[in-house]
Protein backbone atom coordinates (compact mmCIF):
# COMPACT_ATOMS: atom_id res chain seq x y z
CA UNK A 1 0.00 0.00 0.00
CA UNK A 2 1.48 3.36 -1.05
CA UNK A 3 2.33 6.07 1.41
CA UNK A 4 -0.01 9.05 1.59
CA UNK A 5 1.27 12.13 -0.24
CA UNK A 6 1.22 15.01 2.25
CA UNK A 7 3.11 17.74 0.38
CA UNK A 8 2.64 19.88 -2.70
CA UNK A 9 -0.99 20.84 -2.08
CA UNK A 10 -2.33 24.42 -2.04
CA UNK A 11 -3.20 25.95 1.33
CA UNK A 12 -6.80 26.68 2.23
CA UNK A 13 -6.16 30.38 1.63
CA UNK A 14 -4.63 29.76 -1.80
CA UNK A 15 -7.42 27.38 -2.77
CA UNK A 16 -10.13 29.90 -1.86
CA UNK A 17 -8.32 32.75 -3.61
CA UNK A 18 -8.05 30.73 -6.82
CA UNK A 19 -11.64 29.57 -6.53
CA UNK A 20 -13.04 33.06 -6.06
CA UNK A 21 -11.10 34.25 -9.11
CA UNK A 22 -12.95 31.69 -11.22
CA UNK A 23 -16.40 32.01 -9.66
CA UNK A 24 -18.51 35.14 -9.32
CA UNK A 25 -21.41 34.86 -6.85
CA UNK A 26 -24.88 35.66 -8.11
CA UNK A 27 -26.61 37.68 -5.42
CA UNK A 28 -30.35 38.24 -5.27
CA UNK A 29 -32.65 40.34 -3.13
CA UNK A 30 -36.00 39.42 -1.61
CA UNK A 31 -38.53 41.20 0.58
CA UNK A 32 -39.44 39.67 3.93
CA UNK A 33 -41.62 40.68 6.84
CA UNK A 34 -40.24 42.11 10.06
CA UNK A 35 -40.83 38.77 11.76
CA UNK A 36 -38.64 37.03 9.19
CA UNK A 37 -35.79 39.54 8.92
CA UNK A 38 -33.80 38.48 12.02
CA UNK A 39 -30.43 37.05 11.04
CA UNK A 40 -30.76 38.24 7.45
CA UNK A 41 -28.44 40.58 5.56
CA UNK A 42 -29.92 43.98 4.71
CA UNK A 43 -29.47 44.99 1.06
CA UNK A 44 -30.48 48.67 1.16
CA UNK A 45 -30.04 51.65 3.45
CA UNK A 46 -33.26 52.13 5.40
CA UNK A 47 -34.69 55.38 6.78
CA UNK A 48 -37.56 56.15 9.11
CA UNK A 49 -40.89 56.83 7.44
CA UNK A 50 -42.50 58.23 10.59
CA UNK A 51 -41.95 60.83 13.29
CA UNK A 52 -42.29 59.80 16.95
CA UNK A 53 -43.80 61.08 19.00
CA UNK A 54 -46.15 62.50 16.38
CA UNK A 55 -46.90 65.33 18.81
CA UNK A 56 -45.18 66.07 22.10
CA UNK A 57 -45.66 63.47 24.86
CA UNK A 58 -45.10 63.02 28.56
CA UNK A 59 -41.55 62.09 29.55
CA UNK A 60 -42.65 60.57 32.87
CA UNK A 61 -45.61 59.30 34.84
CA UNK A 62 -47.33 62.34 36.31
CA UNK A 63 -49.86 65.10 35.74
CA UNK A 64 -49.92 67.54 32.84
CA UNK A 65 -50.38 71.17 33.89
CA UNK A 66 -50.32 74.72 32.48
CA UNK A 67 -46.92 76.28 33.13
CA UNK A 68 -48.58 79.70 33.20
CA UNK A 69 -50.19 78.71 36.52
CA UNK A 70 -46.67 78.63 38.00
CA UNK A 71 -45.46 82.02 36.75
CA UNK A 72 -45.62 83.55 40.24
CA UNK A 73 -44.49 80.46 42.10
CA UNK A 74 -46.38 77.50 43.51
CA UNK A 75 -50.13 78.04 43.01
CA UNK A 76 -52.88 77.15 45.47
CA UNK A 77 -53.91 73.65 44.38
CA UNK A 78 -56.39 72.86 47.16
CA UNK A 79 -59.31 73.41 44.78
CA UNK A 80 -57.75 71.85 41.69
CA UNK A 81 -59.82 69.32 39.81
CA UNK A 82 -58.83 66.75 37.16
CA UNK A 83 -59.54 67.64 33.53
CA UNK A 84 -59.81 71.26 34.58
CA UNK A 85 -56.55 72.28 36.22
CA UNK A 86 -54.56 69.17 35.35
CA UNK A 87 -54.82 65.78 33.64
CA UNK A 88 -53.07 62.46 34.21
CA UNK A 89 -50.25 61.89 31.73
CA UNK A 90 -48.05 58.82 31.99
CA UNK A 91 -44.81 58.16 30.12
CA UNK A 92 -45.37 58.42 26.36
CA UNK A 93 -48.91 59.76 26.71
CA UNK A 94 -50.25 62.49 24.51
CA UNK A 95 -52.33 65.10 26.35
CA UNK A 96 -54.51 68.10 25.39
CA UNK A 97 -52.76 71.18 24.03
CA UNK A 98 -54.16 73.16 26.96
CA UNK A 99 -51.31 71.79 29.04
CA UNK A 100 -47.61 72.30 28.28
CA UNK A 101 -45.70 70.79 31.22
CA UNK A 102 -45.68 67.60 33.30
CA UNK A 103 -45.05 67.17 37.03
CA UNK A 104 -43.69 63.79 38.17
CA UNK A 105 -46.29 61.75 40.03
CA UNK A 106 -43.85 61.41 42.95
CA UNK A 107 -44.10 65.20 43.39
CA UNK A 108 -47.84 65.49 42.84
CA UNK A 109 -50.07 63.84 45.43
CA UNK A 110 -53.64 63.53 44.18
CA UNK A 111 -56.22 63.64 46.96
CA UNK A 112 -59.51 61.80 47.18
CA UNK A 113 -61.47 64.98 46.35
CA UNK A 114 -59.40 65.51 43.19
CA UNK A 115 -57.25 68.28 44.60
CA UNK A 116 -53.47 68.04 44.48
CA UNK A 117 -50.70 68.59 47.01
CA UNK A 118 -47.44 69.52 45.27
CA UNK A 119 -43.94 69.26 46.67
CA UNK A 120 -42.70 72.69 47.69
CA UNK A 121 -39.45 72.56 45.71
CA UNK A 122 -40.81 71.71 42.27
CA UNK A 123 -40.04 73.92 39.29
CA UNK A 124 -42.45 74.07 36.38
CA UNK A 125 -41.74 75.79 33.07
CA UNK A 126 -42.97 75.36 29.48
CA UNK A 127 -41.89 71.94 28.20
CA UNK A 128 -40.68 70.54 31.52
CA UNK A 129 -40.83 66.71 31.49
CA UNK A 130 -42.22 66.82 27.95
CA UNK A 131 -40.79 64.99 24.93
CA UNK A 132 -40.92 67.26 21.86
CA UNK A 133 -42.39 65.91 18.62
CA UNK A 134 -39.75 63.83 16.81
CA UNK A 135 -37.53 63.50 19.87
CA UNK A 136 -37.59 59.68 19.59
CA UNK A 137 -37.28 59.40 15.82
CA UNK A 138 -37.97 61.64 12.86
CA UNK A 139 -38.95 61.06 9.24
CA UNK A 140 -35.89 60.45 7.08
CA UNK A 141 -33.63 59.53 9.99
CA UNK A 142 -31.15 56.73 9.05
CA UNK A 143 -32.00 53.38 10.64
CA UNK A 144 -29.69 50.69 9.23
CA UNK A 145 -27.12 50.50 6.45
CA UNK A 146 -26.93 47.92 3.67
CA UNK A 147 -24.84 44.89 4.59
CA UNK A 148 -25.98 44.87 8.21
CA UNK A 149 -26.80 41.50 9.78
CA UNK A 150 -30.16 42.19 11.40
CA UNK A 151 -30.52 41.50 15.13
CA UNK A 152 -33.72 41.52 17.23
CA UNK A 153 -32.95 45.04 18.49
CA UNK A 154 -32.44 46.18 14.89
CA UNK A 155 -35.86 44.78 13.99
CA UNK A 156 -37.35 46.80 16.84
CA UNK A 157 -35.71 49.95 15.47
CA UNK A 158 -37.10 49.21 12.00
CA UNK A 159 -40.54 48.66 13.48
CA UNK A 160 -40.33 51.95 15.35
CA UNK A 161 -39.30 53.65 12.12
CA UNK A 162 -42.43 52.47 10.33
CA UNK A 163 -40.74 49.72 8.30
CA UNK A 164 -42.88 46.62 7.76
CA UNK A 165 -41.20 45.01 4.73
CA UNK A 166 -37.43 44.52 4.73
CA UNK A 167 -35.16 44.06 1.67
CA UNK A 168 -32.62 41.32 2.42
CA UNK A 169 -30.09 39.14 0.62
CA UNK A 170 -31.73 35.98 -0.63
CA UNK A 171 -30.35 32.92 1.12
CA UNK A 172 -28.32 30.64 -1.15
CA UNK A 173 -29.78 27.16 -1.53
CA UNK A 174 -27.16 24.48 -0.90
CA UNK A 175 -27.90 20.94 -2.07
CA UNK A 176 -26.21 18.17 -0.06
CA UNK A 177 -25.83 14.75 -1.69
CA UNK A 178 -24.58 11.93 0.57
CA UNK A 179 -22.98 9.10 -1.41
CA UNK A 180 -21.87 5.58 -0.61
CA UNK A 181 -23.37 2.09 -0.90
CA UNK A 182 -22.32 1.42 2.69
CA UNK A 183 -24.56 4.16 4.11
CA UNK A 184 -27.93 3.70 5.82
CA UNK A 185 -30.24 6.43 7.04
CA UNK A 186 -30.45 7.53 10.67
CA UNK A 187 -32.78 5.34 12.72
CA UNK A 188 -31.84 2.15 10.90
CA UNK A 189 -29.74 -0.48 12.62
CA UNK A 190 -26.58 -0.95 10.54
CA UNK A 191 -25.56 -4.44 9.50
CA UNK A 192 -22.13 -5.74 8.67
CA UNK A 193 -20.39 -3.42 6.22
CA UNK A 194 -22.85 -0.57 6.77
CA UNK A 195 -22.46 2.88 8.31
CA UNK A 196 -25.07 5.36 9.50
CA UNK A 197 -25.14 8.50 7.36
CA UNK A 198 -24.54 11.27 9.90
CA UNK A 199 -22.95 14.07 7.89
CA UNK A 200 -26.17 15.48 6.43
CA UNK A 201 -27.57 16.61 9.78
CA UNK A 202 -24.24 18.17 10.76
CA UNK A 203 -23.38 19.91 7.51
CA UNK A 204 -26.87 21.20 6.67
CA UNK A 205 -27.36 22.71 10.11
CA UNK A 206 -23.91 24.31 10.00
CA UNK A 207 -24.78 25.81 6.63
CA UNK A 208 -28.06 27.14 7.98
CA UNK A 209 -26.17 28.77 10.84
CA UNK A 210 -23.98 30.44 8.22
CA UNK A 211 -27.10 31.84 6.53
CA UNK A 212 -27.95 29.32 3.79
CA UNK A 213 -31.01 27.27 3.02
CA UNK A 214 -30.34 23.57 2.54
CA UNK A 215 -31.76 20.62 0.68
CA UNK A 216 -30.52 17.17 1.72
CA UNK A 217 -30.88 14.51 -0.96
CA UNK A 218 -31.48 10.83 -0.16
CA UNK A 219 -28.40 8.61 0.00
CA UNK A 220 -27.00 7.87 -3.47
CA UNK A 221 -25.40 4.45 -3.94
CA UNK A 222 -22.07 3.98 -5.68
CA UNK A 223 -23.60 3.89 -9.12
CA UNK A 224 -22.49 6.38 -11.82
CA UNK A 225 -25.94 6.82 -13.37
CA UNK A 226 -27.65 7.36 -9.99
CA UNK A 227 -24.98 9.85 -8.93
CA UNK A 228 -25.23 11.77 -12.20
CA UNK A 229 -29.02 11.93 -11.94
CA UNK A 230 -28.85 13.36 -8.41
CA UNK A 231 -26.07 15.77 -9.38
CA UNK A 232 -27.85 17.19 -12.42
CA UNK A 233 -31.06 17.64 -10.42
CA UNK A 234 -29.15 19.47 -7.69
CA UNK A 235 -27.33 21.62 -10.24
CA UNK A 236 -30.66 22.68 -11.75
CA UNK A 237 -32.31 23.78 -8.50
CA UNK A 238 -29.54 24.81 -6.09
CA UNK A 239 -27.04 27.67 -5.92
CA UNK A 240 -24.31 25.46 -4.46
CA UNK A 241 -23.92 21.69 -4.80
CA UNK A 242 -22.12 19.59 -2.20
CA UNK A 243 -21.35 15.94 -2.88
CA UNK A 244 -20.29 14.10 0.25
CA UNK A 245 -17.96 11.15 -0.19
CA UNK A 246 -16.04 9.81 -3.15
CA UNK A 247 -13.59 12.70 -3.23
CA UNK A 248 -10.48 10.52 -3.11
CA UNK A 249 -9.11 8.62 -6.09
CA UNK A 250 -10.53 5.14 -5.45
CA UNK A 251 -12.21 2.39 -7.42
CA UNK A 252 -15.71 3.64 -6.56
CA UNK A 253 -14.98 7.37 -6.51
CA UNK A 254 -16.98 8.38 -9.56
CA UNK A 255 -17.52 11.94 -8.33
CA UNK A 256 -14.29 13.43 -9.59
CA UNK A 257 -14.64 12.07 -13.12
CA UNK A 258 -18.29 13.09 -13.34
CA UNK A 259 -17.75 16.65 -12.12
CA UNK A 260 -14.94 17.11 -14.62
CA UNK A 261 -17.42 16.44 -17.43
CA UNK A 262 -19.80 19.17 -16.21
CA UNK A 263 -17.44 21.93 -15.16
CA UNK A 264 -13.99 23.17 -14.28
CA UNK A 265 -12.10 21.66 -11.36
CA UNK A 266 -10.19 24.46 -9.63
CA UNK A 267 -8.43 22.38 -6.99
CA UNK A 268 -8.45 18.75 -5.91
CA UNK A 269 -6.55 17.95 -2.71
CA UNK A 270 -5.84 20.76 -0.25
CA UNK A 271 -3.15 21.14 2.42
CA UNK A 272 -5.78 20.67 5.13
CA UNK A 273 -6.45 17.49 7.07
CA UNK A 274 -8.52 15.59 7.77
CA UNK A 275 -10.09 16.05 4.37
CA UNK A 276 -7.16 16.51 1.97
CA UNK A 277 -9.12 15.11 -1.02
CA UNK A 278 -11.65 17.98 -0.95
CA UNK A 279 -12.40 19.14 -4.48
CA UNK A 280 -13.49 22.63 -5.55
CA UNK A 281 -15.12 23.04 -8.95
CA UNK A 282 -17.44 25.34 -10.88
CA UNK A 283 -20.25 23.96 -13.04
CA UNK A 284 -22.93 26.03 -14.75
CA UNK A 285 -21.57 29.05 -12.90
CA UNK A 286 -22.20 27.40 -9.52
CA UNK A 287 -19.82 26.12 -6.83
CA UNK A 288 -19.55 22.35 -6.70
CA UNK A 289 -17.71 20.98 -3.69
CA UNK A 290 -16.82 17.32 -3.23
CA UNK A 291 -16.59 17.02 0.54
CA UNK A 292 -14.69 14.03 2.01
CA UNK A 293 -16.83 11.46 3.80
CA UNK A 294 -15.27 11.04 7.27
CA UNK A 295 -17.22 13.12 9.80
CA UNK A 296 -14.33 15.21 11.13
CA UNK A 297 -13.16 15.85 7.57
CA UNK A 298 -16.67 16.93 6.58
CA UNK A 299 -16.81 19.29 9.56
CA UNK A 300 -13.43 20.81 8.69
CA UNK A 301 -14.28 21.31 5.01
CA UNK A 302 -17.59 22.90 5.96
CA UNK A 303 -15.96 25.39 8.33
CA UNK A 304 -13.26 26.70 5.99
CA UNK A 305 -14.63 26.06 2.49
CA UNK A 306 -18.42 25.94 2.50
CA UNK A 307 -18.70 28.72 5.06
CA UNK A 308 -16.49 30.95 2.90
CA UNK A 309 -18.68 30.31 -0.15
CA UNK A 310 -21.96 31.01 1.69
CA UNK A 311 -20.58 34.14 3.34
CA UNK A 312 -19.28 35.40 -0.02
CA UNK A 313 -22.73 35.03 -1.55
CA UNK A 314 -24.24 36.89 1.40
CA UNK A 315 -21.36 39.40 1.27
CA UNK A 316 -20.59 39.18 4.99
CA UNK A 317 -17.37 38.24 6.84
CA UNK A 318 -16.51 34.79 8.15
CA UNK A 319 -17.62 34.00 11.70
CA UNK A 320 -15.09 34.33 14.51
CA UNK A 321 -15.12 32.20 17.64
CA UNK A 322 -14.09 33.17 21.16
CA UNK A 323 -10.48 32.19 21.86
CA UNK A 324 -8.64 31.25 25.05
CA UNK A 325 -5.11 30.24 25.95
CA UNK A 326 -4.83 26.79 27.52
CA UNK A 327 -2.09 24.44 28.70
CA UNK A 328 -1.85 21.09 26.90
CA UNK A 329 -2.45 18.12 29.21
CA UNK A 330 -1.83 15.58 26.43
CA UNK A 331 0.40 15.60 23.34
CA UNK A 332 -0.99 16.18 19.85
CA UNK A 333 0.45 15.29 16.48
CA UNK A 334 0.67 17.54 13.43
CA UNK A 335 2.28 17.61 9.99
CA UNK A 336 4.55 20.47 8.93
CA UNK A 337 3.04 20.61 5.42
CA UNK A 338 -0.63 20.35 6.43
CA UNK A 339 -2.99 22.62 8.38
CA UNK A 340 -4.35 20.00 10.77
CA UNK A 341 -7.71 20.34 12.46
CA UNK A 342 -7.33 19.41 16.13
CA UNK A 343 -10.33 18.95 18.41
CA UNK A 344 -9.76 19.51 22.12
CA UNK A 345 -11.64 19.27 25.39
CA UNK A 346 -10.98 22.19 27.70
CA UNK A 347 -11.50 22.17 31.46
CA UNK A 348 -11.25 25.01 33.93
CA UNK A 349 -8.51 24.95 36.58
CA UNK A 350 -7.58 27.21 39.48
CA UNK A 351 -4.93 28.88 37.32
CA UNK A 352 -6.58 28.91 33.90
CA UNK A 353 -7.52 26.26 31.36
CA UNK A 354 -6.25 22.77 30.57
CA UNK A 355 -6.66 21.13 27.15
CA UNK A 356 -6.95 17.43 26.28
CA UNK A 357 -6.44 16.36 22.67
CA UNK A 358 -9.17 14.21 21.09
CA UNK A 359 -7.41 11.91 18.64
CA UNK A 360 -10.10 10.85 16.16
CA UNK A 361 -7.51 8.75 14.33
CA UNK A 362 -7.29 6.47 17.37
CA UNK A 363 -10.94 5.73 17.90
CA UNK A 364 -11.98 8.99 19.55
CA UNK A 365 -14.27 10.28 16.79
CA UNK A 366 -17.25 10.70 19.11
CA UNK A 367 -15.10 12.53 21.65
CA UNK A 368 -13.82 14.81 18.90
CA UNK A 369 -17.31 15.54 17.58
CA UNK A 370 -18.61 16.47 21.02
CA UNK A 371 -15.52 18.35 22.20
CA UNK A 372 -15.69 21.99 23.18
CA UNK A 373 -12.69 23.54 21.38
CA UNK A 374 -10.62 23.33 18.22
CA UNK A 375 -7.32 24.46 16.80
CA UNK A 376 -5.80 24.56 13.32
CA UNK A 377 -2.11 23.70 13.44
CA UNK A 378 0.07 26.24 11.61
CA UNK A 379 2.20 25.08 8.70
CA UNK A 380 5.63 24.04 9.93
CA UNK A 381 4.40 22.62 13.24
CA UNK A 382 5.32 18.99 13.85
CA UNK A 383 3.73 18.21 17.22
CA UNK A 384 2.66 19.55 20.59
CA UNK A 385 4.03 18.33 23.89
CA UNK A 386 2.44 18.31 27.33
CA UNK A 387 2.68 21.67 29.09
CA UNK A 388 2.68 23.92 26.03
CA UNK A 389 0.57 27.07 25.84
CA UNK A 390 -1.79 27.07 22.85
CA UNK A 391 -4.61 29.27 21.60
CA UNK A 392 -7.91 27.45 21.12
CA UNK A 393 -11.19 28.43 19.50
CA UNK A 394 -14.10 27.63 21.79
CA UNK A 395 -17.16 25.89 20.38
CA UNK A 396 -19.20 27.13 23.34
CA UNK A 397 -18.79 29.91 25.88
CA UNK A 398 -16.40 29.76 28.83
CA UNK A 399 -19.43 29.64 31.12
CA UNK A 400 -20.01 26.05 29.96
CA UNK A 401 -16.50 24.79 30.71
CA UNK A 402 -16.47 22.32 33.61
CA UNK A 403 -14.11 22.55 36.53
CA UNK A 404 -11.19 20.13 36.57
CA UNK A 405 -12.33 18.48 39.83
CA UNK A 406 -15.74 17.56 41.20
CA UNK A 407 -16.85 14.81 43.57
CA UNK A 408 -18.22 11.30 43.14
CA UNK A 409 -21.19 10.36 45.32
CA UNK A 410 -20.37 7.92 48.10
CA UNK A 411 -20.71 4.25 47.24
CA UNK A 412 -20.24 4.79 43.49
CA UNK A 413 -17.34 2.80 42.03
CA UNK A 414 -15.81 2.55 38.57
CA UNK A 415 -13.28 0.10 37.10
CA UNK A 416 -9.79 1.43 36.37
CA UNK A 417 -7.42 0.94 33.47
CA UNK A 418 -3.64 1.02 33.68
CA UNK A 419 -3.37 2.22 30.09
CA UNK A 420 -5.18 5.47 30.78
CA UNK A 421 -2.18 7.74 31.14
CA UNK A 422 -1.27 7.13 27.51
CA UNK A 423 -4.78 8.00 26.37
CA UNK A 424 -5.61 11.10 28.39
CA UNK A 425 -8.38 11.76 30.92
CA UNK A 426 -10.77 13.15 28.31
CA UNK A 427 -11.66 9.57 27.35
CA UNK A 428 -13.52 6.93 29.32
CA UNK A 429 -10.27 5.07 29.92
CA UNK A 430 -8.41 8.21 30.89
CA UNK A 431 -10.99 9.39 33.36
CA UNK A 432 -11.07 6.08 35.17
CA UNK A 433 -7.31 6.15 35.57
CA UNK A 434 -7.24 9.74 36.73
CA UNK A 435 -9.77 8.83 39.40
CA UNK A 436 -7.43 6.06 40.50
CA UNK A 437 -4.50 8.48 40.86
CA UNK A 438 -6.57 11.21 42.45
CA UNK A 439 -5.84 13.58 39.57
CA UNK A 440 -9.43 14.11 38.54
CA UNK A 441 -12.91 13.12 39.67
CA UNK A 442 -16.33 13.71 38.28
CA UNK A 443 -19.90 13.67 39.49
CA UNK A 444 -22.34 11.03 38.26
CA UNK A 445 -26.09 11.86 38.50
CA UNK A 446 -27.96 9.87 41.14
CA UNK A 447 -30.37 8.60 38.46
CA UNK A 448 -27.58 7.32 36.20
CA UNK A 449 -28.98 3.80 36.33
CA UNK A 450 -32.18 5.01 34.70
CA UNK A 451 -30.34 5.99 31.54
CA UNK A 452 -29.55 2.44 30.49
CA UNK A 453 -26.78 -0.13 30.65
CA UNK A 454 -23.73 2.11 30.89
CA UNK A 455 -20.44 1.67 32.67
CA UNK A 456 -17.73 3.96 31.26
CA UNK A 457 -17.62 7.69 31.80
CA UNK A 458 -15.70 10.55 30.25
CA UNK A 459 -15.62 14.33 30.50
CA UNK A 460 -16.41 16.78 27.71
CA UNK A 461 -18.27 19.94 28.65
CA UNK A 462 -20.77 17.87 30.61
CA UNK A 463 -21.10 14.35 31.96
CA UNK A 464 -21.31 11.76 29.18
CA UNK A 465 -21.88 8.00 29.23
CA UNK A 466 -20.32 5.46 26.87
CA UNK A 467 -22.30 2.36 25.86
CA UNK A 468 -20.52 -0.72 27.22
CA UNK A 469 -20.91 -2.60 23.93
CA UNK A 470 -17.89 -0.71 22.53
Amino acid sequence: MGKKIMTGFPTREKALTDFFQEWEPKRAEELVSLNDCIGRVLTRNLFSSVTLPVCRSSACDGIAVRSSDFTNGLPDTTSWQPNVNYIRADTGDDFPDTYDAVIMIEQAHIQSDGSVILDKDIQVFPGSNVNPAGSTISTGQPLLSAGHLIRPTDAAALCMGGISVVPVRKKPLVAFIPTGSELVTAGMRPRRGEMIESNAIMVTHMLEQYGAETLAFPIVRDDPSALEAAFTEALNIADVVVINGGSAVGSEDFNVRMIETYGQVIHHYIAAAPGRPLMMAVADGKPVIDLPGPMIAAFYGTTWCLQAIVKRILDIPMSKRQTITATTATPAGAHPSIAMLQRWNVTRTDTGYKAYYCNFQKGETEAALTSNALRISPLGEKSLEVGQQIELELLEGTEFLVSETTTLPSGFALPFDDEAQAVGPHTAVGLRASMNTGAQTTEIPANAGEVGDFSAVRITNAIQFSDNRS
